[in-house]
C-alpha cells in the first residue's frame, strides 16, 4: 500500500509537470511569435528589394538613353564640323570619330536590350511578389494573432497550476517537499518513481534488496540505488 506521504508527492509531482509544462509554453510562443515576424519581415525585405532591383535598373536604361543621346548629339557636331573643314586629314579625323562614337552608340543599345530583358525578368518576379503578399502576410498575422491568443490563456493556466502546486505543497512535511525538490531541480522528473518488478521507473536499473525491502516496507522515503529519485512499491 502506497504511503499517504508518497500519494502527496505523486499529486505533488503531477501538478509541478504541469506548471513546468505551461512554463515551457510561456517562453516558447514569444519565439514562435517572433519567427513569424521575422517571416513578416523576410517577405517585406524580399519585396522591397525586387522593386529596388527593378528601379535600379531603370535607371541604368534612363542612363543609357542619355549617354546614346549625347552620342548623337556629338555625332551631328562631328558632321558639322566636316562641313567647315577644308583638310582631309581634319575630315577623316572627325570621319574617326564619328566611327568611334557610333561604336559606343552600338554597344550601348547591345546593353540596353540586355537591361530590358533583365528588367521584363525582375518584372515577373515583383509581380508575382506582390501578388501574394498581402495573402501571406495576413495568413503569418493570423497565426501571430493564435499564438498570442494561447499566451494569454497560457499565462491564466499557469497561475491556476501554480495556487495548485503551492496548495499541494502544504499537505507535506516541509522537510519532505524540500527532499523533493531538490530532486526536481537535479535530476528530470519523475523523481518520485515506481518500483516495477525491482526496477527504477525512472532510471530504469535494478534497485537492490534491501532497498525493495524498505520500499516494501514503506515506513520512510526509500531512494533509488542508482539516481537517488523517491521510489516506492504501486502495490
Amino acid at each position: 500500500m502506497v504511503s499517504p506521504d508518497i500519494e502527496n508527492l505523486l499529486i505533488i509531482q503531477d501538478r509541478d509537470q504541469v506548471v513546468r509544462g505551461l512554463k515551457d509554453q510561456r517562453m516558447a510562443i514569444p519565439l514562435a511569435i517572433k519567427k513569424h515576424e521575422a517571416e513578416i519581415q523576410a517577405e517585406t525585405d524580399a519585396l522591397e528589394g525586387s522593386k529596388a532591383k527593378l528601379q535600379e535598373l531603370e535607371v541604368q536604361r534612363k542612363n543609357l538613353d542619355i549617354q546614346v543621346g549625347s552620342a548623337e548629339e556629338q555625332i551631328n557636331k562631328y558632321k558639322n564640323q566636316q562641313l567647315q573643314v577644308k583638310k582631309n586629314e581634319e575630315f577623316q579625323a572627325l570621319t574617326h570619330e564619328i566611327e568611334l562614337t557610333q561604336k559606343k552608340i552600338s554597344d550601348w543599345e547591345e546593353e540596353e536590350i540586355g537591361l530590358l530583358l533583365e528588367i521584363d525578368e525582375e518584372m515577373e518576379v515583383f509581380k508575382k511578389r506582390e501578388s501574394v503578399f498581402d495573402r501571406d502576410v495576413a495568413k503569418i498575422r493570423e497565426s501571430i494573432g493564435i499564438l498570442e491568443a494561447k499566451l494569454g490563456e497560457t499565462e491564466k493556466q499557469l497561475v491556476e497550476a501554480e495556487a495548485k502546486f503551492i496548495e499541494s505543497k502544504g499537505q507535506v512535511k516541509d522537510t519532505i517537499f524540500n527532499r523533493y525538490y531538490r530532486l526536481a531541480e537535479g535530476i528530470k522528473l519523475p523523481v518520485v518513481a515506481a518500483l516495477e518488478l525491482q526496477t527504477c521507473s525512472g532510471c530504469h536499473l535494478r534497485v537492490s534488496n534491501d532497498t525493495l525491502e524498505q520500499a516494501r516496507k514503506g515506513e520512510e522515503l526509500t531512494t533509488c540505488d542508482n539516481c537517488g529519485r523517491i521510489v516506492y512499491l504501486a502495490s
